[in-house]
């Protein structure tokens, strides 16, 4: 977290108090609240105004910034940018229109296809979208600005996974601000009751659903949770025997399969999403070990580490959701970690007599995935980064140099509460602060989300939709009760052709 001497200087004791007093913002890297540090340049810069001390001028710059997050997130982002627009008020202030993951590149495509007046200024969205968007002209480099506007981009400070996703040939296209993946909530309340202990790796995890299917059948599995028999949600009770009991359900349904899971397994077990000249990656045999411990889960065979199946057959459209964990009719569940305080709050009313949140814990992705525990990718988790991108359609450059300070801002406030929300830092240094790792939250529950560089991002390329969309073909036919019939890697083989052909044709 790093401060500088001249923000008194430049905004005023009395800012700096307040700031200092409330323990809210981190001015992070940049010397510049009303400007950049001195600049000796003989480039274009447009419409700048610098005053006698060389800084940029700031003067009710307006900007406008999509962002894709929503829901409780948006709301935590949007305080982050309160802050901002507190400390910059009548130089910079920053407008937020929060558009679902699924229609933004609908919305956004439209715009910068056809309306380009009313493109954003700045975009919050998914870091490995990058590439396929400065192949369609829609970025700006940022190295350049963030030096005109005298705000340094420490890029040692930055996780080098999640910068290397906005790095097209050493040259930046935003910052980065976060990374998240699908995470596993636990019930550790049943999972005492039955002498099971927290599962570390896969084998573990496989074990646990293994016998507690076998408890259940044999009607010795104790559970509780909500429920529709007349008994309260805290009395325990033993599983039915009328259905076999999965442990661990899963679906394609779920955005945490199709999103993280299915990526996350082809990594643990060695394999690669992308090649070096951005071509897919994912139709090697480690990536096909992969998908097969997931049909695995769903369809054991003679060769599975599970002998049972730990989920049921859902089908590809249903989305398994959080009622069975409630219930006790599950130990685990898969969801998002922006949920995992609303889960939480959840358990305060299921089992608000006994321990309510109490009764459940949470686990990252790392050596869930993989029976080889030992290798150095057991740890890996595929995850998504959220960066800061500058629209093309900005062309003014003084709104340049604002956003390369509203990016510094973000970045470096984006901690705990940022990460509560289940999105840890991309800046190093602000995940190993004192003020982050000492927080309730963190020793609570954050840090069993694992490190940030714990976590892969696909790598930049110009084919994203195309290696994406083949790849989740490929997941999803692997989980299909319809395709049993033929091999996980007939299935790979197949849609990584057609992959590769479409490519060719329309790239």
């Amino acid at each position: 977290m790093k401060y500088k001497m001249s923000l008194m200087a430049i905004m005023g004791l009395s800012m700096v108090m307040c700031m200092a007093g409330c323990g809210e913002t981190n001015p992070g890297n940049s010397s510049a609240y009303s400007g950049g540090s001195q600049i000796s340049s003989s480039a274009d810069e447009g419409d700048i105004v610098r005053n006698s001390e060389g800084n940029v001028v700031y003067k009710n710059v307006s900007l406008n910034m999509w962002s894709v997050t929503t829901g409780d997130d948006a709301a935590v982002q949007d305080d982050i940018i309160s802050q901002f627009n507190s400390a910059y008020s009548g130089m910079i202030n920053v407008s937020v229109t929060h558009i679902s993951r699924y229609d933004l590149e609908t919305l956004l495509n439209n715009t910068m296809e056809f309306d380009k007046k009313n493109a954003p200024d700045i975009l919050f969205n998914h870091g490995s979208r990058t590439a396929e968007y400065n192949e369609r002209g829609w970025l700006l480099p940022v190295d350049d600005i963030f030096a005109t506007a005298g705000v340094p981009y420490d890029k040692d400070d930055f996780v080098d996974s999640l910068l290397n996703t906005v790095t097209i040939d050493g040259v930046a296209y935003g910052m980065p601000i976060d990374c998240h993946s699908a995470m596993i909530e636990m019930r550790t309340d049943i999972l005492e009751k039955n002498g099971y202990k927290i599962p570390t790796n896969y084998q573990e995890l496989v074990n646990i659903c293994t016998d507690a299917a076998k408890k259940a059948a044999d009607n010795e599995l104790w559970i509780r949770g909500e429920n529709s028999t007349g008994v309260s949600n805290t009395e325990w009770r033993k599983a039915s025997t009328a259905d076999p009991y999965y442990a661990f359900p899963i679906a394609y349904g779920d955005m945490w399969v199709h999103e993280f899971l299915g990526y996350t397994a082809i990594e643990q077990n060695g394999g690669a999403i992308v090649r070096s000249d951005g071509m897919p990656a994912w139709n090697s045999a480690e990536s096909i070990k992969g998908l097969q411990l997931l049909r695995d889960w769903i369809f054991p065979s003679n060769t599975s580490a599970n002998s049972t199946a730990m989920s049921k057959d859902y089908g590809s459209s249903y989305d398994v959701g959080i009622s069975p964990f409630r219930s006790g009719d599950a130990l685990f569940t898969l969801e998002g970690p922006w949920t995992y305080e609303s889960d939480r709050v959840g358990f305060d009313k299921v089992l608000r007599s006994d321990g309510g949140r109490n009764n459940i814990t949470t686990r990252s992705l790392s050596n869930m995935l993989t029976l080889n525990t030992s290798s150095k990718n057991s740890a890996k988790i595929k995850g998504e980064g959220h960066a800061v991108m500058f629209s093309s359609t900005m062309t003014s450059k003084t709104k340049q140099c604002a956003a390369a300070v509203l990016s510094d801002f973000i970045a470096y406030n984006s901690g705990v509460e940022w990460a509560k929300s289940g999105h840890l830092p991309a800046v190093k240094s602000v995940y190993n602060s004192s003020a982050f790792t000492s927080d309730e939250a963190y020793t609570d529950y954050i840090q069993y989300w694992g490190n940030p560089t714990d976590y892969v991002v696909v790598p930049p390329t110009k084919y994203y939709s195309y290696v994406d969309t083949y790849f989740k073909n490929a997941l999803q036919k692997t989980l299909a009760s319809s395709f049993q019939s033929r091999t996980v890697e007939s299935i790979v083989n197949s849609e990584y052709e057609d992959c590769l052909g479409y490519i060719q044709l329309y790239s």
